[in-house]
């Protein structure tokens, strides 16, 4: 895949280089995915960086504002955590409690 092609490529160069870091897009993608992913993921900044392949200044700016629009939490020890990202998730469906048997969504 090419995405795959483009991880490859990026490790065999410098991290933190502009043509390594990944855009902004992917790179919002990628944290919300693995915060998601691993729900009881606590990283430090130095952490973050490392894992998604990107400067501390690049992370710091990124996670930041992902802390503002309440995606993620930053804890009294500095470590982010997921924040709501539960509420990304459609509401689960369930049977009504109805003869007809008619599935709806709780709100």
């Amino acid at each position: 895949m090419r995405t795959q092609d483009r991880a490859l490529d990026r490790r065999q160069n410098e991290r933190g280089t502009p043509s390594t870091e990944p855009s902004r897009t992917e790179l919002v993608s990628m944290i919300l995915g693995t915060f998601r992913e691993m729900p009881g993921l606590c990283l430090h900044m130095n952490q973050a960086a490392r894992l998604f392949g990107v400067k501390q200044a690049t992370c710091a700016v990124v996670l930041e504002d992902l802390v503002a629009q309440g995606k993620l939490r930053r804890g009294a020890d500095g470590q982010y955590v997921g924040g709501q990202l539960d509420r990304e998730v459609p509401p689960a469906v369930t049977r009504a409690s109805r003869p007809d048997g008619v599935f709806r969504r709780n709100h």
